[in-house]
């Protein structure tokens, strides 16, 4: 069993777009043996939720490595392209909601190890507003499945990303249980609040915590730490200000935090490949960048 790391499994369908080929909503009889790929591997991968009853999911991949999925309400998977595949119903009926998927580019190097040969298991947590969400998207996926059309095509692929954006909050969320409200408002905190001389003490200090164990707790749930957390969102918030053009970089700079601006300037660079002052220039605005 593979256990993903939500932001990681993020960052791949970044990297490696899908195209979404089909959408299914499937009833399996109970106590039936599916053994339509025994012999033959699947040919995509698929995000695949539970809407009612249990099945087994048995899983082979080409170096003959076994991996068994219990499959119940609140419970999802990502992948399973190239592999073997028998599904073993339980004692009721098992209807589930199937979405095929194939790399964008099908020879983009790298993704045989993210889109080939693995599968995600992926444990929900939604609360009723959540689920309803979820449960819309996956109608609205389905009553699109079938329409022709470039911007019906467009559609497909947008409430795909929504319902795996979904996806992968609710497993968040089911990890992190006892985490995820005061996260959640650790980051709206920074959010508000980082144009201020924020320090990992004084953020954890908000909420009551030692700051090892308040980095720790916002690294499991985030998959970053709070201070690069604070940097990512600065330097995000400073790009669509420098685009803006209305704004020096020094200006900028003060604006999102940082007193001074050379560092901001090495810092901005270091993790946007430019310097701020190119940002402005690409952008057409100004003769004095600075």
């Amino acid at each position: 069993m593979i256990t993903p790391d939500e932001e990681q499994l993020a960052y791949e369908f970044i990297e490696h777009p899908v195209h979404v080929c089909g959408i299914y909503r499937t009833v399996l009889r109970a106590d039936m043996i599916y053994d339509g790929h025994r012999e033959k591997r699947t040919e995509k991968s698929a995000l695949l939720l539970v809407l009612h009853g249990q099945a087994a999911f048995h899983f082979t991949n080409t170096d003959g490595t076994k991996y068994l999925y219990h499959m119940q309400p609140g419970k999802a998977f990502i992948g399973g392209k190239n592999m073997h595949l028998e599904i073993h119903v339980g004692d009721r009926n098992f209807e589930y909601v199937l979405v095929h998927y194939l790399p964008a580019m099908q020879k983009e190097e790298g993704l045989h190890s993210f889109h080939t040969d693995q599968v995600y298991e992926l444990q929900m947590s939604l609360n009723d507003s959540e689920s309803r969400v979820q449960g819309e998207l996956m109608l609205a996926l389905l009553n699109v499945a079938s329409n022709p059309g470039y911007i019906n095509q467009l559609e497909k692929q947008t409430l795909f990303y929504q319902l795996l954006i979904s996806v992968l909050r609710g497993a968040r969320s089911s990890r992190n249980t006892s985490s995820g409200a005061w996260i959640d408002s650790a980051q709206e905190f920074i959010q508000h609040q980082y144009a201020e001389p924020l320090t990992l003490e004084g953020v954890a200090a908000q909420f009551d915590m030692k700051p090892k164990y308040f980095s720790h707790m916002f690294q499991k749930y985030t998959g970053m730490g709070p201070m690069r957390y604070l940097m990512q969102y600065r330097l995000n918030r400073a790009q669509e200000l420098l685009e803006i053009g209305s704004y020096t970089v020094k200006e900028v700079s003060a604006k999102v935090g940082y007193a001074d601006p050379y560092y901001f300037s090495r810092v901005y660079k270091l993790h946007k490949g430019c310097a701020p002052s190119e940002v402005r220039k690409i952008m057409g605005h100004g003769k004095n960048p600075s």
